[in-house]
């Protein structure tokens, strides 16, 4: 954590703040959870003001804790927004939106400038998976599912081999594997092996040459 980060944290009252970027395909959406300030994300932009009232889209309300992976889980958090409009609850829930990056930051707000102290700290950095709509007599709520690229892993991939047609699938007009034939795989990348024995006997076999 950056240390004027640190040394705003731990001043009396400190002013904390919430700082979402979107990176939308019409351009980046940045949302705060009180009033408005300016931050340099770092994609190229330069610095982007960070709205608490976006005139488009509407509000941020909260954003939940991160929920941590366990098992054949990974990291996600939830995203809640209050958006301006039917139109901009449409935009936001669209299919063309699911993949966008999306970014968490928390970071402290300098009284006297109204500017952030230090660099806040990234908390997530992720991509927007699904979206699910609330809706009552006098509220309208668009939670946005996040999860991690890290969850792209966990998808089924059984139609995902090292063969001629999934080659020229990615690559079409390339036949480089049109005639090779014995690369089929019992298993794909980065899966536990069957018997991951094997490989600690073949390790321990080769310590006492390592330590000659």
């Amino acid at each position: 954590m950056d240390s004027a980060l640190i040394a705003g944290y731990q001043q009396p009252g400190a002013i904390k703040c919430t700082l979402i970027r979107f990176d939308l395909p019409g351009g980046p959406l940045c949302l705060t959870d009180g009033g408005f300030t300016s931050f340099d994300a770092g994609e190229g932009e330069g610095s982007e003001t960070y709205f608490s009232r976006h005139p488009t889209y509407g509000v941020m309300s909260s954003v939940g804790s991160i929920k941590d992976g366990e098992d054949a889980g990974t990291t996600r958090i939830d995203v809640v927004l209050q958006p301006a409009s039917d139109v901009a609850a449409a935009a936001l829930g669209s299919p063309s939106i699911q993949g966008c990056r999306v970014q968490w930051w928390e970071g402290v707000i300098d009284r006297s400038t109204g500017g952030l102290i230090g660099v806040p700290e990234l908390k997530f950095d992720g991509e927007i998976d699904k979206p699910r709509l609330s809706v009552d007599e006098d509220s309208l709520e668009l939670t946005l599912e996040c999860g991690t690229q890290a969850e792209r892993q966990l998808e089924p991939n059984a139609d995902w081999r090292l063969n001629n047609a999934f080659h020229t699938l990615v690559w079409p007009g390339e036949m480089g594997m049109a005639f090779v034939d014995g690369v089929t795989r019992k298993k794909e990348w980065r899966s536990r092996p069957e018997n991951p024995g094997v490989f600690k006997r073949l390790l321990k076999a080769f310590v006492p040459i390592a330590n000659l």
